[in-house]
């Protein structure tokens, strides 16, 4: 049996696949479990300073597998409870993930599957591929990812995708602030590369202290914010990167950055 989930390293980074292609690539428990087993591992590799993830065939992500939600409506409400923290987890846990993440959207990305790329720090998407919350057209409904994307795009906008589960094209999805980058047929890849090796040419220790800072200040208010703000401009002064990094631009060469975290 091949794996839920493979991964490939690379120079600067590493690939996770989502590998279920002939189910498109669900997010079930057993999906969950093998990829964050697999950023688990990444985490601590010095030598991988990004994550990018995509998803095998011609799918990036179906969302729940429907098989398995089918099964669970014969639990308990305690069962589903439980299976919905997880869910819920898997979100947190790819938002709050130390290192750069580029979700490589190669295909379809479906109800919570637009959660996965969402989250990603980045999100690459291949011209034909699109998004779809289409959870209430089977009866069920967006909560976990309907929170990310509020914050994301604001009430309107994701009202309308929200209720009406419509497609959201590449095109699209850019000019909502859904992505990054739309990127033509053949190179979505090449450019998560490309995009992996420019991260890899800054601080690892600083681009780690800036996602903490950016994900930690969403749930704060402004004060807060700034106060956390501080904090962190007052410690990266005297990180080995800061020095290093000061100490290069002095000196007009390339620094040299320690280990990754």
């Amino acid at each position: 049996m091949s794996e839920i989930v493979t991964v490939q390293t690379q120079t600067h980074s590493a690939l996770c696949t989502l590998n279920l292609p002939n189910k498109r690539n669900p997010i079930s428990a057993e999906m969950r479990a093998s990829l964050i087993a697999a950023l688990d591992g990444l985490s601590h590799n010095e030598t991988v300073r990004s994550v990018i993830i995509t998803g095998a065939g011609s799918a990036f992500c179906s969302g729940l597998d429907l098989d398995g939600l089918a099964e669970q409506q014969r639990k308990s409400p305690a069962e589903h409870r439980a299976d919905s923290q997880s869910i819920a987890d898997f979100f947190s846990y790819i938002a709050n993930y130390p290192k750069p993440t580029i979700a490589a959207v190669n295909g379809p990305a479906v109800a919570g599957g637009c959660g996965l790329a969402l989250l990603c720090d980045f999100t690459l998407m291949r011209a034909e591929a699109f998004f779809s919350f289409s959870e209430v057209k089977i009866g069920f409904v967006p909560a976990l990812v309907g929170v990310y994307l509020e914050r994301m795009v604001g009430p309107k906008v994701s009202r309308d995708l929200l209720l009406t589960g419509r497609k959201i094209l590449a095109n699209e999805a850019k000019a909502l602030g859904l992505i990054s980058e739309v990127v033509e047929s053949g190179k979505l890849h090449e450019r998560a590369n490309e995009l992996a090796g420019q991260l890899a040419q800054n601080s690892p220790i600083a681009l780690c202290q800036t996602k903490e800072l950016l994900t930690r200040s969403q749930a704060l208010n402004l004060r807060e914010s700034l106060a956390l703000a501080v904090d962190v401009n007052a410690n990266a002064r005297v990180t080995s990167d800061c020095v290093e990094g000061v100490n290069s631009f002095l000196e007009k060469r390339a620094p040299k950055w320690a280990p990754g975290v």
